[in-house]
């Protein structure tokens, strides 16, 4: 059937179920586009944005305490991950994670004492801050009191401590760090020279994976610096710090992050800049050390029947090419430094 309209030109004839036919694609065409617009737009809403701060948490055989500081982060912060890390303990943490109150993801590696021990700590801080996947992450310990969400949002690279109560590093470990800090960031110059990167520090993941990376770690001479530093360059508040100057990393206290004295301040003693009430984070509460473990989290908390071996040694435990996978025997000593970054370096 043809229609032919009086406005059209006598020779122009317009096929009337081919027009519904196209009528109709044409709508459906329409409709699809704005339906697959709509689940984009859904889709994009739907994914929850990243949370900027993750949490990073080794253990290994307090409870109550443990306990304590997973509630406190889920009380300030509640959507944030938490990587619950059982480092060289027995305890089983497995299935508390699982429950809604504490919502952590947890892990279990051997013991290799890595507090004190450089290339272990790196690695599991690595893969810890892998998994969290945020911008920053705040390295928690079982005596950390934390009062709120922090209010100071971070402005370096790491911070944490104002300590102003431990030995500071020596001009000929600046004169190193500053100089291997300055193939990355030419400009770099070290602007603290304390600790203070104890439970409540903050950590930019950039710089984590840049600075504790295995090809940077590697060329870090920690076997000689420990002769001019002591044994506390062996330790992770101490060793952080050397890594992350190593690539020209800016590390400064932190406002949110303070420090708990035991014994309180006489009037003639002068003011303690590491302790600052008005902190989120408090390092060295030992109060919970001993509280009671509610019935319902201890149904959830058991062993792990396959036992783990910790050392107790200090700068013993080495990776080649500070690879995890390739670990040296324990105990070891640190392998052989290109003599590029041997420490000192020479001018």
């Amino acid at each position: 059937k043809t229609i032919v309209p009086s406005t059209f030109p006598k020779d122009l004839s317009v096929d009337l179920p081919a027009m519904q036919f196209l009528q109709t694609m044409l709508g459906l065409l329409v409709a699809c586009l704005s339906l697959s617009g709509a689940v984009a737009l859904k889709s994009k809403e739907s994914k929850a944005p990243a949370e900027k701060f993750g949490f990073y948490f080794p253990v290994h055989s307090q409870i109550p305490s443990t306990l304590n500081v997973l509630k406190s982060v889920r009380t300030y912060y509640p959507n944030s991950p938490i990587y619950l890390l059982q480092d060289g303990g027995n305890v089983d943490f497995g299935k508390l994670c699982q429950e809604k109150e504490y919502n952590c993801i947890f892990d279990r590696v051997q013991g290799e004492n890595s507090r004190w021990n450089p290339h272990s700590w790196f690695a599991r801080f690595v893969k810890a801050t892998k998994a969290l996947k945020t911008e920053f992450v705040i390295y928690l310990e079982p005596d950390v009191l934390i009062r709120k969400h922090h209010v100071i949002e971070p402005k370096h690279d790491a911070g944490g401590i104002y300590d102003d109560f431990n030995p500071h590093m020596g001009p000929q470990t600046i004169q190193y760090l500053e100089k291997m800090g300055r193939e990355r960031n030419p400009h770099f110059n070290i602007s603290w020279i304390h600790f203070g990167l104890s439970g409540g520090s903050y950590y930019r993941t950039e710089a984590v994976l840049d600075a504790f990376a295995p090809r940077n770690v590697k060329k870090i001479d920690f076997a000689a610096m420990e002769k001019k530093e002591g044994d506390k360059t062996m330790s992770s508040d101490f060793s952080m710090l050397v890594a992350l100057y190593a690539r020209g990393w800016n590390v400064y206290p932190w406002e949110e992050t303070s420090q708990h004295w035991l014994s309180p301040k006489k009037p003639t003693d002068p003011e303690r800049l590491s302790e600052k009430l008005s902190a989120a984070f408090e390092h060295n509460h030992k109060e919970h050390y001993n509280d009671p473990v509610p019935a319902k989290d201890k149904k959830l908390i058991t062993t792990f029947s396959e036992k783990f071996m910790d050392t107790t040694c200090h700068g013993c435990v080495w990776y080649h090419d500070a690879d995890p996978n390739q670990r040296y025997p324990i105990p070891s000593h640190q392998p052989e430094i290109p003599k590029k970054y041997r420490y000192p370096l020479k001018a």
